[in-house]
């Protein structure tokens, strides 16, 4: 049995040999940590190294979202910092002395003009064969010859996402408010491009899951408006979810951190029915989530990073507390977002083995 067959097994309440293992990956600092508490110098990938098994996810997607594509360059470089433009047109600061969010200085929207400019400029759905070119042959290769059993992922929209790193969180909001008709057009060229995609995708391979990367909540609930999300963005979840259905595709990973759970009644309703990485410090614990909304919402992540830095025996008491949920089905436990520098070498390690002791490895 494949770790895919696995995957989709474990998702739909059926039996498998073993869990597939979902694994985060760790900050640099963290490595750097690590390499002084014993991690060779030379290791370069840490699970691989110890022989952890996890689950691979291949991404097909086209050129997406923006077409022709933000230029990438380094404006200012010293022994501090790094300025640049990134991928979504952004000026970030990235500290070198530590990992951390990095610091947004300014974004390419800035008003509803920018964002008819940006829309004009870099959001084009006029040429699809340009879009689905030489990237998606190569996501499409990765499946078909790299990795034969990898699950297939597909894109089934990430709309509040792409608001919110073209303005930031705070014109993303007042372009809610004040230009809801050119975020409605956004919203449908992102839509356009989603609905392209999974017809060109299913036409090619076989697609196990539809991906959505938001980030549409933070610690206190969501970051639009669930009357706004409602209106903008499900009905195009329901329709992109209705094509996955007509393909046999039923399985969904909507990646949010924060607290979805005002939203997943809703998201519910449209077909959304799997979620990561379960925010455990933002109040999506999976022994709750599971008691809420019942077998029909499947759970990845779901373990607090801040439990494995406490130590093994904190790492062994929320494993059982788990316990319930993992043997029932519909759950692949992993840290809940990425691995912090708090996090010991020797707690890290505690955590690989109960993870593989609990997945039945």
């Amino acid at each position: 049995m494949t770790d895919r067959e696995r995957f989709l097994r474990l998702m739909n309440y059926e039996s498998v040999d073993q869990h597939p293992i979902g694994l985060a990956g760790p900050w640099p600092d963290t490595v750097a940590r690590w390499r002084k508490e014993g991690l060779p110098a030379e290791v370069t990938d840490v699970h691989a190294y110890l022989g952890i098994p996890h689950l691979r996810v291949v991404n097909i997607v086209g050129v997406f979202p923006y077409f022709p594509k933000f230029e990438r360059r380094i404006l200012e470089n010293n022994e501090t910092f790094e300025v640049s433009i990134d991928g979504d047109g952004r000026t970030v600061r990235n500290f070198k002395d530590h990992t951390s969010m990095p610091e947004w200085i300014d974004f390419p929207v800035k008003d509803g003009e920018d964002l008819r400019r940006v829309m004009d400029e870099h959001m084009d759905v006029g040429d699809m064969d340009a879009r689905f070119g030489e990237e998606f042959e190569k996501s499409v290769r990765q499946k078909t010859v790299d990795h034969p059993d990898a699950l297939v992922m597909s894109n089934g929209g990430g709309y509040y996402w792409v608001l919110r790193s073209l303005a930031g969180v705070e014109v993303a909001s007042y372009l809610l408010h004040d230009e809801p008709a050119l975020v409605d057009e956004l919203f449908e060229r992102i839509f356009t491009l989603v609905m392209e995609g999974l017809r060109r995708v299913t036409a090619r391979v076989q697609v196990d899951v539809i991906g959505y990367g938001e980030d549409i909540a933070g610690k206190n609930g969501p970051l639009m408006a669930p009357a706004m999300i409602k209106k903008l963005i499900l009905p195009r979840y329901r329709a992109a979810l209705d094509l996955a259905h007509a393909k046999g595709i039923d399985l969904t990973w909507y990646d949010s951190d924060g607290d979805l759970r005002l939203l997943l009644p809703d998201y519910m309703s449209v077909g959304i029915n799997g979620v990561s990485p379960c925010e455990v410090a933002a109040g999506m614990d999976p022994v709750a989530l599971r008691k809420a909304f019942g077998r029909n919402l499947r759970l990845i992540g779901g373990f607090d990073k801040r439990i494995v830095a406490k130590g093994k025996s904190a790492i062994d008491a929320e494993f059982e507390r788990l316990r319930p949920v993992i043997q029932e089905g519909g759950f692949m436990p992993t840290i809940d977002h990425s691995v912090s520098s708090d996090i010991s070498w020797d707690n890290y390690r505690h955590f690989l083995d109960a993870i593989r002791k609990y997945s039945g490895h």
